[in-house]
């Protein structure tokens, strides 16, 4: 899989509840392999072709980095908690789909 690159004017536009945000580049998480994710929705989908490598470097019993950027990017308390310690890719994938199709249903 190639890997994506963030132009530095590129922002990702991200639903909070009916509010757009964007992030910029510079928020956008980087997997160790150097692919970057630039928004929930993007990283559940991720988490389909993702290594178990990169997966395993970002998850460990003592830390999670994908349920840290949600909180502190995306300011998603709830999420970030219900992720926190869940250490497989399928079951984050599918409190993440959830998440999303939830949040899509609101709109």
């Amino acid at each position: 899989m190639a890997k994506k690159r963030a132009s530095k004017n590129e922002h990702s536009v991200v639903k909070k509840d009916t509010i757009d945000v964007c992030i910029p580049p510079e928020k956008y998480f980087v997997l160790r392999s150097g692919i970057y994710i630039k928004n929930i929705e993007e990283l559940a989908h991720m988490l389909d072709t993702m290594s178990d490598s990169d997966f395993s470097f970002h998850v460990t019993d003592t830390k999670n980095d994908f349920s840290n950027w949600i909180r502190d990017v995306f300011n998603k308390p709830e999420l970030a908690d219900l992720l926190q310690p869940i250490k497989e890719k399928k079951e984050s994938q599918i409190v993440l789909l959830k998440h999303v199709l939830k949040n899509k249903k609101q709109l």
